[in-house]
């Protein structure tokens, strides 16, 4: 279950600046009634996918994911929920499909258990993550197989107390990034090297060894919640998070 949301509540109008990211958190675990609503909302491909997830509990999940971020975007586009439409990418990307006015907006979503986060912006394309920190018996076998040598190296080196809180760090960071750029993360979490460790800032190190390319993105710490961490991804460093809880 998702911990008490620690950021601020946002009601009204909203005004998105141009070099603004607006970093929404929304639980998932909502009652019968909103969740109702919600549904009515969703587009028969989202409904069929909805009905297509055995268990009932990532079926309420993913129903109140697409609602509030449906919800959310047309607070800024100024129309229906029911009214928004999305095309996918080949990696499975959500963005605006043809013929929406979207006004420049790009967003991304992302979810664990029964928390959400939804990024806003009209920088360009934005990459979002989050995940509950867990203990897992597998952590330093992913780390030496699918990260980087010297991520491996230095993950190895952790204590175990923190090793968890570096891990998810780790993987936060990567899939915001790769989530920016369209690309599947299966393919690329070895070429794309982060900082992880406890007090470091969130920064993109390498790309595929290239230290320059990196410096191209901006990676930031997201700390919704007790017990999750979070990461954004945008290509420029002047922008300005604002950071809203849903409600």
């Amino acid at each position: 279950m998702a911990g008490t949301i620690e950021w601020p509540k946002h009601s009204g109008d909203l005004q998105l600046a141009r070099d603004e990211i607006h970093v929404w958190a929304a639980p998932l675990g909502v009652e019968a009634d909103p969740r109702a609503a919600f549904a009515r909302t969703l587009s028969p491909d989202e409904t069929a996918r909805a009905q297509r997830f055995k268990f009932e509990k990532h079926r309420n999940r993913f129903i109140a994911g697409r609602g509030v971020l449906r919800e959310i975007l047309t607070r800024y586009l100024q129309i229906k929920p029911e009214e928004l439409r999305f095309d996918y990418s080949a990696n499975g990307k959500p963005g605006f499909a043809a013929g929406v006015e979207s006004g420049g907006i790009h967003f991304n979503l992302a979810h664990s258990e029964d928390l959400a986060l939804i990024a806003v912006t009209r920088i360009g394309p934005v990459g979002v993550d989050v995940e509950c920190v867990r203990e897992m018996k597998d952590m330093d076998e992913l780390v030496e197989r699918f990260f980087s040598v010297r991520e491996n190296e230095r993950f190895q080196r952790v204590a175990a107390s923190e090793k968890a809180a570096a891990f998810f760090n780790l993987w936060t960071r990567k899939e915001a990034l790769l989530k920016a750029t369209g690309e599947g993360i299966t393919r690329s979490l070895s070429l794309v090297e982060v900082s992880f460790l406890a007090g470091e800032p969130a920064r993109l190190v390498a790309v595929a060894g290239d230290v320059e390319k990196a410096k191209e993105w901006s990676l930031k710490e997201l700390a919704p919640a007790a017990g999750f961490v979070g990461a954004l991804a945008v290509r420029n460093e002047r922008m300005k998070i604002k950071v809203f809880a849903t409600g």
